[in-house]
């Protein structure tokens, strides 16, 4: 015969370790719950305007290289102040996004072609600190080294032009930059420091002889003032 349940008794529940835990969780939810639902009213607000700016970037991303994409157009045609129209209205719109900063480049490339080269700079430096195109960058960096010289400004000149080496991938463009930074040493007086270059660059493109002889041609200048 089954013997009968023993019934649990009030202060048994009370003691019991894991419903006092449980018991103990309820109340603290109950005392914070309006924490609890602020934070989670938080959150949510927090992903909504994230999703919201996402979104909104990539509209004006969107929006930005069909503005540069016309401007392109006038470019290829020589219409340059067509073009001009168009990439001052990505430049001006959309400056947050890559199309906008590439559109700044390329204003600065038609100044700079101009010979406007105090409005050019302006373009180039700002590209060079915000511009994420490989290409552009190193575009970017020659320009301001061209601009430097001719202020004559040689330091910061060979600057950007060691800057400009960085987004390099041609072994050609690679040691025509080097002839151009050894160029600029020379002409600031640094014939030892041309002449280590110079060297350097006959040595690593022994079987390119336009390069060789580009570097042969300052090397015997650098050696007629010695």
């Amino acid at each position: 015969m089954l013997k009968p349940k023993r019934k649990i008794l009030r202060q048994e529940i009370e003691q019991d370790p894991f419903i006092e835990t449980l018991f103990s969780i309820k109340q603290h939810f109950e005392k914070h719950k309006n924490v609890y639902f602020s934070s989670i009213a938080g959150f949510i607000g927090i992903v909504l305007v994230i999703s919201l700016i996402s979104r909104t970037q990539t509209t004006n991303n969107n929006e930005a290289s069909l503005v540069l994409n016309k401007a392109m157009v006038f470019m290829a045609q020589k219409d340059n102040l067509n073009a001009m129209i168009f990439l001052q209205e990505a430049n001006d719109k959309y400056l947050n996004t890559n199309a906008g900063l590439d559109a700044g480049y390329y204003l600065g490339k038609i100044h700079f072609d101009r010979g406007d080269y105090d409005i050019a700079q302006g373009f180039f430096d700002k590209y060079t600190r915000d511009g994420s195109n490989k290409l552009l960058l190193g575009a970017s960096c020659k320009a301001l080294a061209s601009i430097y010289e001719l202020n004559n400004d040689l330091n910061k000149a060979i600057k950007f032009q060691r800057l400009q080496l960085k987004y390099l991938d041609s072994t050609i463009d690679n040691a025509s930059a080097n002839i151009n930074i050894a160029k600029l040493s020379f002409k600031l007086g640094d014939e030892k420091s041309a002449k280590a270059l110079i060297d350097k660059v006959i040595e690593e493109n022994s079987g390119n002889f336009e390069i060789v002889q580009l570097a042969e041609k300052l090397n015997g200048e650098i050696r007629r003032k010695n």
